[in-house]
């Protein structure tokens, strides 16, 4: 009984020091700056671009040949982008997942990714939405109401503390609500770097765009705007430019909802491996 005691002992040594190895090796469990968690995500995205571009391609192709066929019809464009939100929703599921999924597993899996997503769409649909319209509210009367433009540019920085919503909902599988409150707790002490962090990659990812869609854009100029090829042009490069920028904008915000539960929590290699498993 004594051997075995010692060796059941020995053996919990031993996963600890595996565990703690493990946490050495993975990036999340850094103390990094800006910059370096800026660099893990075009890192995570530069080694999976394939899996990435081929998701992103296959999801958003049907919204580039509705937008052609609708044209400028107002009730087109509100169905478009209903349905572009959709789509969208499932695709920031799989690439939310695909980042603790490589952590572990140093690869991306797009039909797990995929799974996973859809197991927690709806709970997600709802985030997003909501999301998406409290942004459009707080716009609209900061752009209608100039007054109001100082208190409505506060509650804009407020939503800061809502950044890590979607992360939270699909790697802990919260409601909607249970999300929100989760994403304040773990951006409150920590607002200043989230806010640094999101301006630094928003800054990235808008140059990232420009440099995709710029050809695109000159090259058009150069055609006769009576030939109508211009506008199905430009669109092209629209297009390629989302393609590029969606992926990398949910790594983001994953690595910085890792980078907040390291320095809050008490995080593991073991439990981040526990949480993919769906």
């Amino acid at each position: 009984m004594d051997v075995d005691l010692r060796k059941g002992v020995e053996f919990n040594k031993l996963s600890i020091m595996q565990t703690i190895m493990e946490d050495r090796k993975s990036p999340i469990f850094r103390d990094q700056d800006l910059r370096g968690l800026t660099g893990q995500v075009w890192s995570i995205y530069g080694n999976n671009i394939g899996p990435f571009l081929i998701l992103t391609i296959t999801g958003m192709l049907p919204v580039l040949l509705i937008s052609y066929f609708i044209g400028n019809n107002v009730p087109g464009l509100l169905a478009l982008s209903l349905i572009e939100i959709l789509i969208v929703t499932t695709l920031a599921g799989a690439f939310i997942y695909s980042v603790p999924y490589y952590y572990v597993n140093g690869r991306v899996n797009l039909q797990t990714s995929l799974k996973a997503s859809q197991s927690v769409y709806f709970k997600l649909l709802v985030v997003t939405l909501g999301l998406q319209i409290i942004l459009a509210i707080l716009l609209t009367f900061g752009v209608v109401l100039p007054l109001l433009i100082i208190p409505f540019t506060g509650a804009l920085l407020y939503m800061i503390y809502f950044v890590v919503t979607q992360p939270v909902v699909v790697i802990e599988r919260l409601k909607p609500i249970d999300a929100f409150k989760r994403s304040l707790k773990l951006v409150r002490g920590n607002w200043w770097r989230v806010f640094g962090a999101t301006a630094i990659f928003f800054l990235t990812a808008v140059g990232t765009f420009v440099l995709s869609w710029l050809p695109f854009y000159l090259i058009s100029l150069v055609l006769p705007e009576e030939a109508g090829l211009r506008g199905i042009i430009q669109q092209i490069g629209v297009y390629i430019g989302g393609t590029l920028t969606i992926p990398p904008i949910y790594i983001f915000l994953t690595v910085l909802y890792y980078d907040l539960r390291y320095r809050k929590e008490d995080f593991s290699f073991e439990q981040l491996s526990d949480e993919i498993s769906y």
